[in-house]
């Protein structure tokens, strides 16, 4: 009977160890539904790491950028931006702008030449009024050659730059600046005279032909070591003006 007894609770033991054990798997069971689930919902969001990208394209059309990845945890990021289009008319507003903007540098087109006695022997101030709608600047020497009455068919001497310091020089419509032109005069007799000049504003590659509205300069026919016309930067200030 003490046989029968211990086979009995055995029994009763291993019986109560398999429902143990079913009820495990259960709980098992519902974890790994649970942690599906969980899975699933994280693909969701990393789905929405998709639509991130999604809308970076958009933004792309745009000049905008966009990014999504989906880890294997279950965890996704998305990020979509998009400024092209205004980014675009930013950029035309901003060429547009740029040619509207006054302070370009003078252009020889959008100058009037005129030449003045400078009050002092052997000067000659040239002015240059600014003949255009816009405001233009000037800084530095201009490049200045004789003329005879011939004009470019009877050229003489190109002057030389002086040592002054240019200044720099912002002209309105209807305003001049100036320069002054030096010159060491013939005293043989035998010199050559020149009524007109060519003039190259600064940093421009067009002259201009200008009279010397009746004055001359006479200066030796041939040149020494040391040249015979001289020419100061744009800035000379005389009365009003720049």
């Amino acid at each position: 009977m003490r046989v029968r007894k211990i086979s009995a609770l055995a029994v009763i033991v291993a019986a109560a160890g398999l429902s143990l054990t079913a009820c495990g798997g259960n709980d098992g069971s519902g974890a790994a539904a649970q942690s599906g689930t969980s899975a699933s919902a994280s693909s969701s969001t990393g789905g929405q790491g998709t639509t991130g990208a999604s809308s970076g394209s958009s933004g792309d059309t745009s000049g905008g950028t966009g990014t999504g990845t989906a880890g294997s945890t279950g965890t996704g990021t998305g990020t979509g931006t998009g400024s092209g289009a205004s980014g675009g008319t930013g950029k035309k507003a901003a060429a547009r702008s740029g040619t509207a903007v006054s302070g370009a540098m003078c252009k020889t087109e959008h100058l009037g030449f005129s030449a003045a006695p400078a009050g002092v022997e052997n000067e000659i101030v040239v002015n240059l009024k600014n003949t255009g709608s816009a405001t233009c600047r000037m800084h530095g020497f201009p490049g200045v050659q004789l003329l005879g009455a011939d004009g470019l068919g009877d050229r003489g001497p190109d002057a030389a730059r002086t040592d002054t310091t240019a200044p720099a020089v912002t002209i309105a419509p209807g305003e001049e600046t100036r320069f002054l032109l030096h010159y060491i005069p013939d005293t043989s007799g035998s010199g050559k005279t020149y009524t007109k000049l060519a003039v190259t504003p600064p940093n421009e590659t067009v002259f201009d032909v200008m009279n010397l509205d009746g004055l001359k300069i006479t200066v030796p026919a041939t040149a020494g070591n040391a040249p015979d016309v001289y020419v100061d930067p744009i800035g000379y200030h005389t009365g009003t003006g720049k």
